[in-house]
């Protein structure tokens, strides 16, 4: 199959993408992994921001500041410009397509306030707005004719004579490996949380697919060591507890019912205070026994149906247990400030993306927002691509090679339980690569990473079953997530600071002398890496990776 444009990602920015393509008069098909209402977009739920109502209190320039302040640096001021300067024309955008955000009686879009932000400014839908979103944008892209290919798990990026012609995939149904050819390529399919399994918000699928393939595909990564912990996860699962539950008034409280933190404070220091207090011998709760009921009912109703059905807890009446969790990457692919890559035709939007306007930390309610701001712009840059190029020829010998690699994990005999690895990875990452980390944690995770490649020989599916083989899925999901991990760790080790959400116990202060720049990873072959800074110096740059933990352990 020939499309002229090729979305991979259904949440908010790939959707996007997609009808901004299709304006263009391109022919465009979307691959998703699973259902679209498993993205992350769908379960960001607090709301998303933008000025509506000029004040004294809020305007533009204030929201660009706060976006500035809360990012601890490493911005991109004038991506940060444009986004909030949109703001405004994209919420109206968002209400002609048939998005119905809470209103007052004159109807005028309702906002609440949020961490990190000296106005209140995010626009919201109780708290469910990242999925009535997407739930708009999938009618509206079949209306308007856009292919999307469901239950198609992304494998790689086809090149040809070192030009991009194509994708290529697994049909989940039946594990058949297909191609599908294109002019230009949007990755837009979500971050990389989702590895820290049983500590994360994400859906077990965002192991980072897109962004270890672009890494597989020489494409440069950037800032990888940038994983932000939201503040509020449930206790027993990880499951996100909305910032507007903290926004409509609930408070932070431990054992005794002491508030001991500012809840709206941005959400890298929030998780540190609340894992510091955990670390000394606390629980932490949110409580909401102090709002009015028909206020959770009408503005935290998932919120209350969750905690019910997941903890049994009715949050009326009774304290929830909270923890911090992995929840957003800000690390991903590098990219422009018109969303181009170094490859050119390949455009990369949404959270798989590095635009610099969340630098070492992202504000609530800018999530949503970047992913629209800048999937409308890769995809119009897409289509504009598209139109000045003609398609090229897919070399069997890619296709043929993922054929092969498919065959080998279902037909070799396994010797590892895959949901236990991927529990163990993701233990492993919380506890050493979490809300904080030091050099002596990060090796840790390092060498068990490695131990856990070394056993990927072992991996391979108990059922030789090729229709709807879940595990067939998870193993590749897993082999993308020991990759990614490596880039994050080794990134981790080479920022010699804290910043944002990057937090070193062993080198606590902000280290702009050194480190004011972002952090790139290459791949220089199968087993080689390059990490670096712009304008850093660092000895032995070109490592083997082992030689990196014989350096730093030496």
């Amino acid at each position: 199959m020939l499309y002229d444009v090729v979305v991979v990602g259904s949440g908010i920015a790939g959707l996007f993408s997609a009808l901004y393509a299709k304006k263009n008069g391109s022919s465009v098909a979307i691959l998703t992994k699973s259902n679209p209402f498993r993205s992350n977009s769908a379960v960001a739920s607090g709301g998303i921001n933008a000025v509506i109502n000029i004040s004294e209190y809020d305007s533009i320039l204030h929201h660009i500041k706060d976006t500035i302040d809360g990012s601890d640096g490493l911005i991109n001021k004038k991506n940060i410009e444009d986004m909030c300067h949109d703001a405004p024309e994209i919420i109206q955008e968002l209400k002609k397509m048939g998005v119905n955000f809470d209103s007052d009686e004159e109807g005028n879009i309702m906002q609440r306030p949020f961490g990190g932000t000296t106005a209140t400014r995010t626009c919201y839908i109780a708290d469910k707005t990242g999925s009535a979103i997407i739930q708009t944008l999938l009618m509206e892209c079949r209306n308007q004719g856009i292919h999307i290919l469901s239950n198609h798990q992304f494998l790689s990026i086809a090149k040809y004579k070192g030009r991009l012609s194509g994708v290529t995939l697994l049909r989940r149904r039946d594990s058949q490996v297909i191609a599908l050819g294109c002019k230009s390529l949007v990755l837009a399919g979500g971050g990389y949380a989702g590895i820290f399994r049983g500590h994360s918000t994400n859906a077990q699928e965002s192991s980072g697919d897109i962004i270890a393939a672009a890494l597989r595909a020489n494409m440069k990564l950037s800032n990888m060591e940038f994983v932000q912990f939201h503040p509020t996860t449930l206790k027993m699962n990880g499951a996100l507890i909305t910032e507007a539950a903290r926004a409509e008034g609930a408070y932070l409280v431990d054992e005794n019912g002491e508030r001991f933190t500012n809840e709206l404070q941005t959400r890298d220091k929030l998780a540190r205070d609340i894992a510091t207090h955990m670390m000394n011998g606390h629980k932490v709760y949110l409580d909401f026994r102090h709002l009015p009921r028909e206020l959770i009912e009408t503005k935290l109703p998932s919120t209350q149906r969750m905690a019910f059905n997941s903890a049994g807890i009715d949050i009326t009446t009774e304290l929830l247990e909270i923890t911090p969790s992995a929840h957003y990457t800000i690390g991903g692919i590098w990219t422009r400030g018109d969303t181009s890559t170094d490859i050119p035709g390949i455009f990369a939007c949404g959270e798989c993306a590095v635009t610099g306007v969340h630098g070492a930390n992202r504000l609530g309610g800018n999530s949503l927002l970047e992913g629209i701001y800048f999937g409308r712009l890769a995809g119009t840059e897409a289509g504009k691509f598209a139109k000045r190029r003609d398609f090229l020829p897919i070399d069997y010998a890619d296709i043929n090679k993922e054929l092969r690699r498919i065959d080998v994990i279902i037909e070799g005999e396994s010797h590892f339980n895959i949901n236990s690895m991927r529990k163990n990875l993701g233990n492993a990452l919380f506890k050493n690569v979490g809300v904080f980390r030091d050099e002596k944690s990060l090796v840790d995770a390092y060498e068990y990473v490695e131990y856990l490649i070394e056993k990927e020989y072992g991996l391979h599916c108990v059922s030789k079953d090729r229709e709807n083989n879940v595990e067939l899925s998870s193993i590749l999901e897993f082999k993308n997530a020991l990759y990614i991990a490596e880039a994050m760790i080794l990134s981790a080790l080479k920022r010699e600071e804290s910043r944002g959400v990057h937090y070193r116990s062993d080198f606590v202060q902000r280290n702009d002398q050194r480190f004011f720049t972002p952090s790139y990873v290459n791949l220089l072959d199968e087993n080689l890496f390059q990490i670096t800074f712009e304008n850093v110096v660092f000895d032995g740059i070109w490592h083997k990776i082992k030689k990196v933990l014989t350096s730093i352990k030496g």
